[in-house]
């Protein structure tokens, strides 16, 4: 979201290293400096990947290096690689709770037949799986729009599924949902606005990243977008009428779920950011912020719809 996919040009490693380079010196050929195999410097405005173990002579020399042609991309961004990194440390780390999640679900279904939570793991798993190879495609083809839209969503999916687990195992079950057929038909709607609200912003986020290679002036950002950030802010007006109306009607219930709530705040703060990008010339920090707001939305409704349409509610 921030920008930062080329960070490391390289997948699994980032510059060829387990650690990447603070300091574009690293990367940079010089005499008597140790380049072992598979390392990357910048040389001549392109990447080249060390064939073997190197130490830098006098002058560079190309035999013993093999130019990386994966990309064009050849810019060394210390923020950039850093977050990327850090990125990519998460995606690795979010494994391991991820596998623990799995097997508890093969004891579930062994102990308890519980087939649906280990479906649930299961897909969970292979979209994390999924999620890491899209990854190093995203990479390799330079981000690509497309593919920066797919990796989204395959996130979305991630979430959406543990909000299942999470919510086939909540506590506190009581009397059966008493929810009215306006609620059911209403989370349904809200559910499909927050997917198709999320497709839409990330489409206008790849638009603003292709500007941004040709033109650093985020003042004309706006009037350059496509048409696609007409229809994102004229659907954001639906959106908030929509809300609106959810939370006159929401008077009506005994007690407004956690989630319920969570659609009327988030929906108020996208309010504020989206107006601060589109009349102060997009502002970095509000970028990021805006996307994750926009996933936290997403993760209420799906939670809502799920309370809403179940046979069971919590009380929380």
């Amino acid at each position: 979201m921030s920008g930062s996919g080329m960070g490391c040009p390289d997948w699994p490693k980032c510059f060829g290293h387990y650690i990447p380079p603070t300091h574009v010196d690293e990367l940079t050929y010089s005499e008597g400096k140790f380049f072992k195999k598979g390392m990357m410097v910048l040389q001549e405005n392109r990447f080249w990947v060390a064939k073997e173990d190197i130490t830098a002579s006098g002058s560079f020399q190309s035999e013993k290096w093999e130019m990386y042609d994966v990309h064009d991309y050849s810019i060394y961004n210390p923020v950039h690689t850093w977050i990327e990194y850090i990125n990519r440390l998460i995606g690795a780390l979010s494994g391991i709770p991820t596998l623990i999640l799995f097997v508890l679900s093969i004891v579930g279904l062994l102990r308890r037949r519980d087939l649906v939570t280990f479906i649930l793991s299961s897909l969970t798993l292979f979209m994390l799986g999924f999620e890491a190879w899209l990854g190093k495609t995203v990479v390799d083809s330079g981000l690509h729009e497309g593919q920066i839209t797919l990796h989204m969503f395959g996130s979305v999916v991630i979430v959406a599924l543990l909000l299942m687990v999470i919510y086939r195992h909540r506590q506190n079950k009581v009397e059966v949902s008493n929810y009215s057929n306006y609620w059911k038909i209403m989370s349904a709607v809200v559910m499909v606005i927050a997917f198709t609200q999320v497709l839409l912003g990330t489409q206008v986020r790849e638009a603003v990243d292709v500007i941004a290679e040709v033109n650093k002036d985020r003042s004309t950002w706006i009037d350059a977008l496509p048409s696609i950030f007409k229809v994102h802010r004229s659907f954001s007006i639906l959106v908030a009428v929509l809300v609106g109306w959810m939370f006159f009607r929401s008077k009506s219930l005994v007690r407004i779920p956690f989630a319920l709530k969570g659609i009327f705040a988030i929906t108020l703060a996208e309010i504020v950011l989206g107006i601060i990008l589109a009349y102060g010339a997009l502002p970095a920090p509000a970028q990021p912020l805006h996307l994750v707001l926009a996933i936290l939305w997403f993760a209420c409704a799906w939670y809502f719809m799920q309370q809403v349409w179940s046979k069971e509610k919590s009380i929380s």
